[in-house]
C-alpha cells in the first residue's frame, strides 16, 4: 500500500510544487427534516387523507430503526437518533410517494399502504426488485410492519439539544502539524490549512486499545500495512494544494490517535511522516451535550471499485456523506481538472506520462474504514473535477483502487 501511496502523493507533490416512498398535495422541497433526531408531530391525519398519520414509527422486528414522517411532506429513516437518509413524500388516497431522497435513488417510487391507527405496512406498486436501493427495498417492503410510537412526542422522550459541532484546526507546514493536543468524542469538523510548499493531507487514525503513538510510529517507519492493521481510519482532510484550505467532519470515539501526512517529498521520496507530520491526539468522552451529525447535500456511497455519486453539483458550498460501503478501505479526493482536461488525463499522469499536471487537489475525505462515514466540506467553482480513490486494493497485487476503475468525472455548475 505504501509503495502506492506514495507513488501518487509523489506525483501530486511534484505537480503542485512544480506549478423512503407516490404525488404530494403541495411540492415539498428536497431537503432533510430540520433534525435527524425524532422530533415527531403529533399522530395527526395529513391532510390529503383520514388514512395515513404523520408521525414516528418503529419497525416491530427492530425498534431502533424508524421512519419519521413530518407534516411538511418531509420524511427521514433512522437508525437510533442517526438518519440513514431523508427526502420527501407526498399521499393521494391510498397510495404513498417517495417524491426525493438525499442517496441519489430513483424517486416517484409509489406504495400502496394500509394503517389501522397504529400499525403501517406498505406494498410496493413497481417491482420491488427493480429498485436499486437496498435500504428502500428493505424498509418498504410488503414484510415490514411499522408501528406508531406515540412516546416520541413526550418531552421526556426528547433527546438532550445537540451542542455545535467543535472544530480541530489543523495547519500543515513543511514537515510538522500545527494542532491540539486534545479533542472531546463525537462529531467534530477537522479544518486543514496548508502553509506549506508542498501539498499536504491529514488523516485521523484511532490507534487501537493498548497500541501507544511510538509503537504505532515504529511499525510504520518499518512497513506501513501492519502498521494501518493497529489503528481504525476514521477519516480526514483529502489533499490540499500549497495556500489551500479544506474541511472534513468525521466522527471522533474516545481513545488515541495519530494525525499523519503519508505525502512523499518529490526531493528525496521520503514520506512527510518520516519527516515529522505525525501527531497524538487524545479524544475523551465529553460529559454534556455532543453535537448532532451534519447534514448533507447528498451523499456519495464508496464500493469496490466505484463511485455512486451525480454526475453533477451545484457551484459553491456543498456538504457531502461520504460512506465506505467497502469491502475494502476507500476514499474520496477531490481533483479539479486544469481546462480541457479529463478523468483520462488524471490516470495517465498518475500513471506516468509526464508533462504539467492537469489538476489541482482541493480536498475531500480521507481513508475510511469499512462501514464508516463522514462528511467532506467542498467549496466548489464552476469547472470539471475528478473524485478518486488511491488507496491500493490487496487484493489486486496492490494497483491503486483508480487504476481498478474507481475514478470518476463529473461536473460543476
Amino acid at each position: 500500500m505504501k509503495k502506492f501511496l506514495v507513488l501518487i502523493a509523489l506525483v501530486l507533490s511534484f505537480a503542485l510544487a512544480a506549478c423512503a416512498p407516490p404525488a404530494a398535495p403541495t411540492a415539498a422541497p428536497a431537503t432533510a427534516p430540520a433534525t435527524a433526531a425524532p422530533t415527531a408531530t403529533p399522530a395527526t391525519a395529513a391532510p390529503t387523507t383520514a388514512s395515513f398519520s404523520t408521525g414516528v414509527f418503529s419497525r416491530s422486528d427492530d425498534e431502533s430503526r424508524r421512519l419519521q414522517f413530518n407534516q411538511d411532506g418531509t420524511f427521514a429513516a433512522l437508525s437510533g437518533t442517526t438518519e440513514l437518509a431523508s427526502g420527501t413524500y407526498s399521499v393521494k388516497g391510498d397510495v404513498f410517494t417517495e417524491e426525493s431522497n438525499d442517496q441519489s435513488c430513483p424517486t416517484s417510487k409509489h406504495y400502496k399502504y394500509t394503517f389501522d391507527g397504529v400499525n403501517l405496512k406498505f406494498q410496493p406498486v413497481e417491482d420491488p426488485a427493480k429498485d436499486p436501493c437496498p435500504g428502500r427495498r428493505d424498509d418498504f417492503n410488503a414484510t415490514r410492519t411499522w408501528v406508531l410510537t406515540p412516546k416520541a412526542t413526550d418531552a421526556s422522550a426528547q433527546p438532550a439539544e445537540a451542542s455545535a459541532i467543535p472544530e480541530i484546526k489543523v495547519e500543515a507546514v513543511d514537515y510538522s502539524f500545527k494542532a491540539p493536543e486534545s479533542a472531546t468524542a463525537g462529531w467534530t469538523r477537522v479544518t486543514l490549512t496548508n502553509s506549506g510548499t508542498e501539498p499536504h493531507h491529514v488523516q485521523f487514525l484511532r490507534l487501537n486499545d493498548g497500541v501507544t503513538l511510538q509503537q504505532f510510529e515504529d511499525a510504520l517507519n518499518k512497513a506501513e500495512g501492519p502498521a494501518l492493521a493497529m489503528t481504525t481510519l476514521v477519516g480526514g482532510v483529502g489533499a490540499v494544494h500549497p495556500g489551500g484550505t479544506a474541511s472534513s467532519v468525521i466522527d471522533l470515539p474516545a481513545g488515541e490517535y495519530a494525525i499523519v501526512c503519508f505525502i512523499t517529498s518529490p526531493s528525496d521520496n521520503m514520506a512527510h511522516h518520516a519527516k515529522g507530520m505525525i501527531k497524538g491526539l487524545t479524544v475523551k468522552a465529553g460529559d454534556g451535550a455532543v453535537a448532532a451529525e451534519p447534514k448533507s447535500d447528498l451523499s456519495v456511497h464508496l464500493k469496490d471499485y466505484t463511485f455512486e455519486m451525480p454526475d453533477k453539483l451545484p457551484a459553491g458550498r456543498v456538504t457531502i456523506q461520504v460512506v465506505n460501503d467497502g469491502p475494502e478501505l476507500h476514499e474520496f479526493n477531490i481533483l479539479q481538472l486544469q481546462d480541457g482536461k479529463t478523468a483520462d488525463d488524471v490516470t495517465k499522469f498518475l500513471g506516468g506520462a509526464g508533462g504539467p499536471p492537469p489538476f489541482a487537489p482541493v480536498g475531500g475525505m480521507n481513508g475510511l474504514a469499512v462501514g464508516a462515514k463522514g462528511y467532506a466540506e467542498l467549496n466548489l467553482a464552476p469547472g470539471k473535477y475528478v473524485a478518486i480513490c488511491n488507496i491500493p486494493s490487496p487484493k489486486a497485487q496492490g494497483h491503486p483502487h483508480f487504476m481498478l476503475g474507481m475514478v470518476k468525472e463529473f461536473t460543476v455548475s
